[in-house]
């Protein structure tokens, strides 16, 4: 068995790595998580419940955990997820966590991209990211002073559709480091879709529609002090939130990169 730390949200989740090969799923995750890994002695954030993953032949017993198979790409994908689950729960009623991708200039300006699971928060983050910060392409967590806690975990790319995700890291990918502190500057709502037609469109939103367009698109918001107020609070001070349409991510890169140059 080995264990790393994984930071990453403002909290440290430790995670266990058993099975006859162990060994194997020690170093695919040690590439794939190579932003996030803290030293054990690093205790500077407050630490979540731990993640077990195994990965075994055939016939073995997982043992508990709770990422486990004989497949290694397998693995590595519940790992992420199981990792992430276990950094919300660490930090619900701590921080707003919003279903967002997130990159930042650098000044330290972010932009979260919010949207739903498979709708291309990913894929316009990995090109953004090649030019801008990388901070995440999942879970954006954001204190009351917007300050945004980077969570830099591997991206997760789709590759046959029948198999399951490759969980890439994002020195692999090329991906810019952001800066040390990072402040929440702009929420945009992602609209993509297949039958968009024509350039992209920005639709502007209210401050009462922004607030139930985002609700939906958080973790834990009831648990938070006041959410609704918080969330108010939070856009008061950020860009007008819009609604992006668009179809092709190529198109509306020039848009997002001019949003984060003039901020």
């Amino acid at each position: 068995m080995s264990v790393l730390l994984v930071g990453g949200l403002a909290c440290r989740t430790p995670v266990r790595l058993t099975g006859s090969r162990a060994a194997e799923l020690d170093a695919a995750a040690r590439v794939a998580w190579a932003r996030c890994l803290l030293d054990v002695g690093d205790a500077a954030d407050p630490e979540s419940d731990a993640v077990v993953a195994c990965l075994h032949g055939p016939g073995e017993e997982p043992d508990g955990a709770s990422a486990t198979g004989t497949e290694l790409a397998s693995v590595l994908q519940q790992l992420t997820q199981q990792v992430t689950y276990a950094k919300i729960a660490a930090q619900t009623g701590r921080l707003l966590m919003l279903h967002a991708g997130a990159v930042a200039g650098a000044d330290g300006d972010a932009i979260a991209f919010v949207a739903p699971g498979g709708t291309g928060k990913t894929t316009l983050v990995r090109r953004l990211g090649r030019r801008f910060g990388y901070l995440t392409d999942e879970t954006v967590a954001v204190d009351a002073d917007a300050r945004v806690h980077p969570y830099p975990k591997p991206l997760s790319l789709r590759g046959d559709a029948a198999g399951p995700k490759a969980e890439t890291s994002p020195d692999d990918l090329g991906l810019v480091r952001p800066p040390a502190f990072c402040r929440l500057r702009r929420l945009v709502l992602l609209a993509r879709s297949d039958d968009h037609a024509g350039p992209p469109r920005q639709e502007a939103l209210t401050r009462f529609e922004a607030i139930a367009a985002l609700a939906p698109e958080t973790s834990a918001l009831s648990a938070l002090p006041r959410p609704l107020h918080w969330l108010d609070d939070l856009l008061a001070g950020l860009a007008p939130v819009v609604r992006l349409h668009y179809r092709e991510v190529d198109t509306v890169l020039d848009t997002v990169a001019g949003w984060l140059e003039r901020s």
